[in-house]
């Protein structure tokens, strides 16, 4: 029986609420996120469903077999959508509509098809080549399953996928009805979801072991639990919170983990979009924006990886990395050789938010944006969510009757279009960035006039919350304030727990105060989250 003889079934994804609901005694599973009145009196979220991401998906089936890493393509699904957070792991916003079922359909088997091909197949399966029986079968089902699922397959499981096993062999051969069976059990909500329901106990429910393993694995290595996970799992051995800690501590400090920290700062900050963005009037900003990038991805690495440090180290430290391309695009460092650590020049800026490639990326084609950039911190390190702008606001031009500066400019348009009751609370951030062009190269005039760096930031009732003038200034501000470390934790948490919307700052109460220490190490904090009720708990 050839492959095309085989009815192709995605499952129908509106039934997934269902299918689990008649696997496990639990009742229907409510995704939403609680509201800040319901969240004020637990320290617990509620039961989820997370689908996997893209990348963990990928990585879950690469790791379960790593036979068919040389020739598989990776996932066919389309890019994660993102949550109003800006993250791309957000059990709220990762749904299955129709389009997402048929690709993972057509991801489940590709893998399928490479993985019981030989000589895949007889690296995952020995038993294929020298006794393809039901029995090989089965050691098949457990075996992947167990990974797949990242627990045990039930009798009922099994047998269930040995019939459909069965009745591929009927008219086909023993490989045939492995791929079949595998790309059944890959479409699974099982493999496709981590479960962080629990059981009832006491007033909340109990996350199980093997729900403790997964959130582990995933939060802190971005795939599926190794083997030796899931035998701690099995012999009940993920309880203290000194056991989760040092579980966690070991997978963040992996190659995989340090990865999940990356991709936590590629989301916060969204600092790679420099490499997709276009600058017509700088004529080498298409060959120096991929090294704005790598220059933030080795900052960071300094600052959080290597260095374990703070907040206040994040953004107020004097240096950042070079390469000579990158020496002739900022006016400093050294003009020879790869990567050096340089010190920047007095008042050129410091930390992460100097950066060439989150200044590039938050800037106009051929201006910088005060509003981009002051929008990237109310909502990134003040935690606020940007107004909705009302409907029909004209474009507004580039260039006004007698006016010079950006910021002369953009005070009188957002005054004379009606905009300032809403741009009071982010423009004010932006001015203070203004000594930096649209690729982050440091400027003492525009157009022949000084700069104004001023920032008067208030809230939307006009009080006043910090001025500062330049990013200098700014920076070291925003380091020592409460509501900023808030922020950050809460935003760590966002994207460790996959929820949004207010309810992490509920869910880190004993823990945030971790990070409340200008010096406190953000990979620490990551850490303590596994000490946080929520995390073992749910509602």
């Amino acid at each position: 029986m050839s492959p095309k003889s085989v009815t192709r079934t995605a499952i129908p994804m509106g039934l997934v609420a269902i299918y689990l609901s008649s696997c496990t005694s639990n009742p229907p599973i409510d995704v939403t996120p609680s509201d800040e009145a319901r969240c004020a009196s637990t320290d617990v979220g509620p039961p989820l469903l997370r689908r996997l991401t893209n990348i963990e998906l990928e990585s879950t089936l690469g790791d379960i077999f790593p036979a068919i890493k040389g020739s598989w393509r990776g996932v066919k699904l389309g890019v994660d959508p993102v949550s109003r957070s800006g993250f791309a792991n957000d059990a709220a916003v990762l749904q299955v509509n129709q389009q997402t079922a048929q690709e993972i359909l057509d991801t489940a088997e590709e893998v399928a098809s490479l993985a019981t091909t030989s000589p895949a197949l007889d690296a995952i399966l020995p038993c294929a080549k020298t006794s393809p029986t039901r029995d090989c079968a089965a050691s098949f089902v457990t075996t992947q399953g167990r990974r797949l699922f990242r627990r045990t397959v039930t009798e009922s499981e099994k047998e269930s996928y040995l019939a459909l096993y069965d009745s591929v062999l009927a008219k086909s051969d023993f490989a045939t009805g492995l791929k079949w069976t595998l790309v059944s059990m890959i479409q699974s909500p099982h493999a496709l979801y981590r479960s962080e329901v629990g059981t009832q106990e006491g007033d909340s429910r109990k996350l199980s072991q093997h729900e403790l393993a997964t959130e582990l694995a995933y939060n802190y290595s971005g795939t599926t639990p190794s083997a030796q996970l899931l035998d701690r799992a099995d012999r009940g051995e993920l309880s203290s919170p000194e056991v989760l800690q040092a579980e966690a501590k070991a997978l963040l400090e992996s190659p995989r983990g340090q990865d999940v920290v990356r991709q936590l700062f590629r989301y916060w900050f969204r600092y790679e979009r420099a490499a997709t963005v276009t600058r017509p009037d700088v004529a080498n900003y298409f060959t120096v924006r991929t090294s704005l990038v790598e220059e933030t991805k080795r900052f960071i690495d300094q600052v959080v990886l290597t260095d374990r440090g703070g907040l206040k180290t994040l953004l107020t430290a004097d240096y950042t990395f070079v390469d000579p391309m990158l020496a002739t695009h900022y006016g400093y460092g050294s003009s020879t050789g790869g990567f050096v650590r340089t010190q920047r020049p007095p008042q050129w800026g410091v930390g992460l938010l100097s950066q060439g490639s989150i200044l590039a990326a938050h800037a106009q084609a051929q201006g910088s944006s005060p509003t981009q950039r002051g929008l990237l911190l109310y909502e990134k390190l003040f935690c606020k969510h940007r107004p909705d702008p009302p409907p029909n606001i004209p474009a507004l031009p580039t260039t006004m009757p007698g006016v010079t500066t950006t910021r002369e400019r953009y005070e009188k348009q957002h005054v004379q279009s009606g905009c300032v009751f809403c741009h009071k609370q982010f423009d004010p951030i932006g001015f203070a960035f203004e000594h930096f062009d649209e690729v982050g190269r440091y400027r003492s005039t525009e157009k022949g006039l000084p700069i104004d760096a001023s920032a008067r930031i208030v809230n939307a009732s006009d009080e006043l919350l910090m001025t500062a003038t330049g990013q200098v200034d700014l920076a070291e501000q925003l380091a020592s304030r409460d509501d900023v470390r808030a922020c950050a934790a809460d935003m760590m948490a966002t994207y460790s727990y996959g929820i949004s919307d207010g309810l992490p700052s509920c869910l880190v109460r004993k823990v945030r105060p971790d990070l409340g220490s200008n010096e406190a190490s953000l990979t620490d904090y990551l850490l303590q989250l596994t000490t946080s009720p929520h995390f073992t708990r749910r509602r």
